[in-house]
């Protein structure tokens, strides 16, 4: 049986949505460093650098400098956020491209999340649930 652990946290943008979770180990600049049209960050020096986020849980830190990914509404996009430092940029994402997002957890989700755990991100009632993948 796989191992399960929820967090509550704070709804930033409402739904409820369970995917395989990509986890970026640094933080992202959404604005300019990702191609909302192919799903990846186009930074080169990033660890996720040209990794698919289409239907996955987004799970990182904050946004970093100007980026708040403003674009995910006109192509590809992750199936929901999930993030430590809430900005208003990010909110704008949610937003417009209208998928789950959650911020300010009682423990900090980047301590359990890994890339491929399934997260279920019920941003209605305020928790995700992670399911560990085997390993």
């Amino acid at each position: 049986m796989s191992e399960k652990i929820r967090i509550k946290g704070r709804a930033e943008y409402p739904g409820k949505v369970e995917a395989e979770a990509l986890v970026a180990p640094k933080y992202l600049q959404g604005f300019t460093n990702v191609s909302p049209w192919k799903g990846y960050t186009t930074e080169r020096r990033h660890p996720l650098f040209k990794v698919p986020y289409t239907g996955k849980v987004l799970v990182f830190y904050s946004p970093r400098g100007s980026g708040g990914f403003l674009a995910y509404g006109f192509g590809a996009k992750p199936a929901a956020f999930v993030h430590t430092k809430s900005s208003p940029l990010t909110v704008g994402c949610a937003l417009q491209a209208h998928v789950p997002m959650m911020t300010d957890f009682e423990e900090d989700p980047l301590k359990y999340i890994e890339t491929g755990d399934m997260v279920l991100v019920n941003a209605d009632e305020g928790y995700i649930e992670i399911t560990k993948k085997d390993r």
